[in-house]
């Protein structure tokens, strides 16, 4: 469906607060053709984590960037890829840390996509207008530099009513182990009232979410290979008539993970479910109201999904979503996988990448430890695990301060938000509520899709909503924020 550009018409007045100063708000429609031309331009410069790929260089970009919005910035990490730092103090009541990623994904299958996808062009999409088509245009540079514009913009024609320490990281897509490593050093420095991690957030209605918390991840590569004690080729491969009498690696791996699931796919790793914490009384309730507004169709269309693995009440399903954890096989590589024509042979090894979601009281350290345990106690003992930047959840209550200033900066723009517990997703937001000590949120208007996909996009309009939205939303967190220290 076509998006609505919204106007400043639309702004409605928050009872007992003045709504965004109106010259806000006409400066960002003002500047918008620009700010578009400037984030189609910071998407042109690669950032692929895993690969490096123009990490150092997009680093540097958003150092200067933020240098351009008056921070005090500065570039950090002398391992792996660099944490951009900048620091906004205008002397306000309020401060806020704001997370940011720069990287992203890799492209994946370059026929797959309309476009090249550093090209960052514009393309009519069915059923949602004009929209910029990029790698990172959604997930999530577009909203990064969106942000960096409206905090600008704000500067310009008004006073910036909360001091803003920015955090952008290159390796959310692969660890986040340096983004962990500034914020656990750095806590002092970090001091603030809330953290935000804001995104374009709105659905296929248009309605937009606050989320309050996120998964922790797991995320390994079991290996299995020939040895000694278990049989198997020697070499790389072997001709496949000897798996009449030689053990296969690949069959192995494949028992080995179908025991980390029953026949639901629900996680069946021994003593998992035992650190399972039960949903409170509030989580219950946010999924209670979710389930008036909520409507499974979309949210499966949104996925590009054909149904839900299972049959249940929309209820219970979003529980399972919110509350549960989950094994998952993000891929499986061994032998010969070409196209066409035929190989006939036995493998020496194999490897699959399984990342496995954590909710409250589930720890990396004992999730790993059982996992572990429960392959040794089947045979698999031989099986290789390597662990690769692991980390756990994070939770807001619904109740904080921050969550109250998410939900007017919605209604100022006509919009009702639904509030969700948590995502399926993983962030390392565990630093703010661990390391922080402060509630954070995810929220944000506008729309986009196919994260991680070909052909990943953000509509033209949503990129506007979106910045009008955030300018909404640090105007009722420092009203928010001061009234709760008062």
């Amino acid at each position: 469906m076509a998006r609505s550009t919204g106007n400043l018409n639309g702004l409605r007045a928050i009872p007992g607060r003045m709504p965004t100063p109106p010259k806000v708000h006409q400066a960002l429609t003002r500047r918008f053709p620009e700010h578009l031309e400037r984030t189609r331009a910071f998407l042109r410069q690669p950032s692929v984590s895993a690969t490096g790929e123009g990490i150092t260089e997009c680093a540097e970009l958003l150092r200067s960037m933020m240098v351009e919005i008056g921070c005090k910035a500065r570039v950090w990490g002398e391992k792996g890829h660099p944490i951009v730092y900048g620091e906004l103090d205008v002397g306000a009541d309020v401060t806020l840390v704001e997370y940011e990623m720069y990287d992203v994904q890799p492209v994946g299958d370059l026929d797959a996509w309309m476009c090249p996808p550093f090209a960052a062009e514009v393309r009519e999409l069915d059923g949602f207008g004009k929209c910029v088509v990029a790698r990172g245009v959604y997930n999530s540079k577009g909203a990064l530099c969106g942000n960096l514009m409206t905090w600008k913009t704000i500067q310009d024609v008004d006073e910036l009513p909360v001091n803003l320490k920015i955090v952008a990281e290159g390796e959310e897509e692969i660890s986040s182990e340096n983004f962990i490593r500034f914020v656990r050093g750095n806590r002092r420095e970090l001091k603030a009232d809330a953290g935000i991690a804001c995104d374009y957030g709105e659905d296929l209605r248009g309605v937009p979410g606050i989320t309050l918390g996120v998964k922790g991840c797991l995320y390994l590569t079991i290996w299995s290979r020939g040895s000694k004690a278990k049989g198997g080729p020697k070499r790389p491969e072997t001709h496949s008539s000897q798996a009449v009498w030689i053990t296969s690696p690949v069959w192995r791996l494949l028992k080995a993970l179908d025991s980390l699931v029953d026949a639901d796919q629900r996680p069946a790793i021994d003593g998992l479910w035992a650190d399972v914490s039960k949903p409170t009384k509030a989580d219950l309730a946010l999924v209670r109201k979710l389930t008036r507004t909520l409507d499974l169709k979309v949210l499966l269309e949104e996925i590009e999904a054909y149904k839900f693995k299972y049959d249940l009440p929309k209820e219970k399903l979003l529980a399972k979503y919110f509350f549960e954890p989950t094994v998952n096989i993000c891929g499986i590589r061994s032998g010969y996988t070409d196209h066409g024509g035929t190989k006939t042979v036995l493998p020496g090894e194999a490897y699959a990448k399984v990342d496995i979601r954590l909710v409250p009281n589930m720890t990396v350290e004992g999730t790993l430890r059982k996992l572990k345990a429960h392959l040794r106690r089947r045979g698999f003992e031989d099986l290789e695990i390597e662990v690769h930047g692991p980390y756990g959840p994070a939770r807001t209550p619904s109740d904080a301060w921050i969550v109250g200033a998410a939900e007017a900066a919605c209604r100022e723009h006509g919009k009702e938000p639904e509030v969700w517990p948590s995502s399926g997703g993983t962030m390392p937001a565990f630093v703010f509520t661990e390391y922080l000590k402060v509630p954070w949120l995810g929220y944000g208007l506008g729309y986009g899709a196919r994260a991680h996909a070909p052909n990943e996009f953000a509509t033209i309009d949503g990129m506007e909503r979106y910045m009008r939205g955030q300018a909404s939303f640090v105007y009722a967190a420092a009203e928010r924020g001061r009234t709760r220290k008062t």
